[in-house]
């Protein structure tokens, strides 16, 4: 539903600016204003929670998940909103991504819509909704050496020291899509 619904939105904005003459794109442009930089999302904090702990190996040496899932740099995301009339605005803008050892988050269009009206004096009434094309989070396996009892196969890099057999290890990567960070929001402003 989510993918759907920001596809007819992406569409219609590109059919906007398409159809626009050099002007009135120029005038759109004019109405676009910078309304958020995050570093970090949703995703990004689920994988960064994977950094507690570790494990030994069989020769002592000691393994830190710290060095695993730790990013150079975090998800940054920017978000614009282009104002198409006196109560709607179109929000987009990207997602860098990011990247550590043992995950990655791709990049991601941001997409979305505000609304605000004004029921009375005084009060102002705003919905807004932003969706992430995109920006889906995925966890690397390890490849691990069992020796004789089980050779060498692919396992969850987290679990490697668990009683679980590998294969089932696998199981327990993490996966998350963009839409982790799709936010709605109904604000009320009253002003006396």
């Amino acid at each position: 539903m989510g993918r759907n619904f920001a596809g007819i939105v992406l569409t219609a904005w590109a059919m906007v600016l398409a159809g626009a003459s050099g002007a009135a794109a120029l005038d759109l442009l004019e109405d676009t204003h910078l309304i958020d930089i995050q570093a970090g999302s949703n995703r990004s904090s689920a994988a960064q929670g994977l950094s507690v702990g570790g494990y030994e190996l069989a020769d002592g040496g000691r393994v830190s998940f710290r060095d695993w899932y730790t990013p150079r740099f975090p998800d940054l995301s920017v978000l614009l909103l282009t104002q198409v009339s006196a109560n709607f605005g179109v929000i987009w803008g990207f997602g860098t991504g990011e990247r550590a050892p043992k995950y990655r988050i791709e990049p991601a269009f941001h997409l979305g819509f505000v609304y605000q009206t004004r029921p009375f004096d005084g009060a102002t009434l705003s919905l807004k909704a932003t969706h992430p094309i995109g920006g889906r989070l995925r966890e690397s396996a390890c490849v691990a050496d069992y020796g004789d009892i089980g050779g060498v196969v692919p396992v969850n890099c987290r679990l490697a020291a668990d009683l679980l057999p590998p294969e089932e290890t696998l199981n327990y990567l993490l996966r998350m899509k963009g839409r982790s960070d799709a936010r709605i929001s109904l604000d009320f402003e009253f002003r006396f």
